[in-house]
């Protein structure tokens, strides 16, 4: 791809200016290390590529940038490929070099679209990636927020995945704790109302002054545990109806509630087209093993005699020393009771997940959890130290999402509970305007969806407005084909009729895919995609609005085939695009 062909072009132009000019060895190597600087320039004037590696250079030599420039350049010239890649190599501004591909470069680069060859560069460098998202509480169903997080865990490990790297996706369930008790106890108060044994005694006993969860969910699942003839056991039975709250009340209630909100979040997660190689409970943390130990208390009696003091006793408690990383206190991770504390829990999971050989990982979290961040940082640095190499801990904040229809607030307070549902916005918007919806902003920006602009079929709306320019594509094909006009394989010179500059402009465009793949996967962002592909739609757009592309002259021909071939492989970009966001490439709209 483009940028992968200028940033070895400059690699090797950069040492062979160093060897003939004797520059500092250590100088290059430093720089190039930190990889070849390219930029799109916005105006055409300037090159198609531009790079800055002049002036990185420049100041570690005490030389101009321009003078190094001018010497890279001269290096450039030598190497045989540059007369064929570019039309031009210039100088601008303080040193920048500024690339212009040549016509015959372009018109390769549309066969190797239409050839199905990979339209993404690799990393020179792939790394063991884990993203852990949604991790939603299964205490009820997934809401619009975790619809946000769903789309873009999903969307950024398919990227991740896309330029090269090994990902692997993680669903935490946190199914331990007192929010799962407050649930049974939610779905057994419930159930005890459904028999007609409600009492308000009964709920203050069980619940103090709070409320516990509510909603239509936890009454379904209290009428689906009563409708089912072995829905409760017998020997719970004389219990429950007497109204006697036992451990093992307790836990049936707990883990039938669990159980059947987790599979309405898988449900809906799969209609979401979101699906994890693995789900990973938090319960598991705390079970004993053969030792009598659990994975916490081991994880944490490893790492008080390896983390050289990061862990230490004060108090008969034990903590971790968070203030290392600029959080405002040391946090507890044992209590003088013996409990565990949930950054205990935490501290094990991540610990887990370095042992399992990660390079990054990344955790995707509501922005609720922002203060947070601080003391799992200082986590993963000892976790780093204890593993002797480097492990990366990455945490993506998503913010909140507001529902807007017709421009107006929605409530976000339902029948089903306290929020809106995901299965409720998928219901009325579908799959496909949802998620390009949640990912046509950055994730530290709070999000405004609105729900009558997500179901327009006009160009209005985002999701339609890029799908629109790939069914325009396909149905030019059918078109085509009901004319009589044979496709075949293109080969380079069948694009040189391209000669209108809108043609250029829009295969320059195309041709920053890879690009703004990587840069995407580099900053663990999804919105510069959603960004891009609006834009080369809308380049699409304007294209086939100003140009005739099937012609039914025979001199025409030509054009016609240049036109056709060029809508294709705009058309698979498009495609490849939308299927990173998980979003359909329709044929016809």
């Amino acid at each position: 791809m483009p940028e992968g062909v200028v940033s070895e072009i400059v690699t090797r132009a950069i040492r062979m200016a160093g060897a003939q000019n004797s520059w500092p060895q250590d100088v290059l190597d430093r720089t190039l290390a930190r990889g070849v600087r390219l930029e799109w320039p916005k105006k055409e004037e300037f090159g198609d590529l531009s790079t800055p590696m002049a002036m990185s250079l420049a100041k570690d030599m005490g030389k101009t940038p321009r003078h190094v420039a001018g010497t890279i350049l001269e290096s450039l010239r030598q190497i045989p490929e540059t007369s064929s890649l570019f039309s031009k190599v210039d100088i601008a501004g303080p040193g920048y070099l500024n690339f212009f591909f040549s016509s015959p470069y372009f018109s390769d680069f549309l066969v190797q679209c239409l050839s199905g060859s990979a339209l993404v560069d690799r990393v020179a460098i792939p790394k063991n990636i884990n993203v852990e998202f949604v991790s939603a509480n299964p205490t009820g169903p997934l809401h619009v927020g975790h619809g946000r997080g769903a789309a873009f865990g999903d969307s950024l490990a398919r990227i991740l995945r896309e330029v090269g790297h090994d990902v692997s996706t993680e669903y935490y369930i946190n199914d331990a704790g007192n929010q799962m008790n407050m649930l049974g106890k939610s779905v057994y108060l419930a159930f005890r109302k459904l028999t007609g044994h409600e009492s308000s005694e009964e709920k203050v006993r069980l619940l103090g002054d709070t409320e516990g969860y509510r909603g239509d969910y936890i009454a379904g699942i209290a009428k689906e545990i009563l409708d089912n003839p072995k829905g409760l056991p017998d020997a719970l039975r004389e219990d429950v109806l007497a109204g006697r709250f036992t451990d093992q009340v307790q836990s049936f209630f707990t883990d039938v509630s669990q159980r059947r909100i987790m599979e309405g979040i898988r449900e809906d997660l799969d209609r979401f087209g979101v699906t994890f190689d693995r789900y990973f409970s938090e319960k598991t943390l705390h079970e004993k093993g053969a030792d009598g130990l659990s994975s916490i208390a081991r994880w944490l009696t490893r790492l008080e005699k390896e983390s050289d003091g990061a862990v230490y006793a004060s108090d008969g408690a034990l903590w971790f020393r968070t203030t290392a990383m600029a959080d405002d206190k040391d946090r507890v991770l044992r209590k003088s009771d013996g409990s565990y504390t949930y950054f205990a829990a935490d501290i094990a999971y991540h610990a887990d997940k370095v042992d399992r050989g990660y390079d990054i990982m990344v955790d995707v979290w509501g922005a609720d959890h922002h203060g947070y961040q601080a003391r799992m940082q200082a986590v993963a640095k000892v976790l780093s130290d204890r593993a002797k190499r480097q492990v990366d801990l990455k945490i993506c904040l998503i913010q909140l999402v507001s529902l807007l229809r017709d421009g107006k607030a929605v409530s976000m307070s339902t029948r089903a509970g306290e929020f809106v549902t995901l299965a409720e916005v998928l219901d009325e918007v579908g799959v496909d305007a949802t998620r390009f919806s949640y990912l046509t902003r950055s994730h530290e920006s709070a999000l405004e969806f609105d729900l009558s602009k997500a179901k327009e079929r006009s160009m209005d709306n985002p999701v339609y407005y890029v799908q629109y320019a790939h069914a325009r594509v396909k149905s030019l094909l059918a078109q085509a084909k009901s004319r009589g006009v044979t496709i075949g394989d293109f080969h380079p010179e069948d694009f040189s009729p391209l000669e209108e500059p809108a043609a250029r402009s829009l295969i320059r465009l195309m041709a920053q895919f890879s690009g703004v793949l990587h840069r995407a996967a580099e900053s663990f962002e999804v919105h510069p995609l959603t960004d891009y592909l609006t834009a080369l739609a809308g380049a699409y757009h304007h294209y086939y609005f100003h140009h005739r592309i099937l012609s039914a002259e025979d001199a025409d021909r030509p054009v016609m085939m240049a036109r056709i071939g060029l809508s294709m492989a705009v058309g698979r970009i498009l495609a490849s695009g939308l299927a990173l966001l998980g979003v359909r490439a329709p044929d016809s709209m």
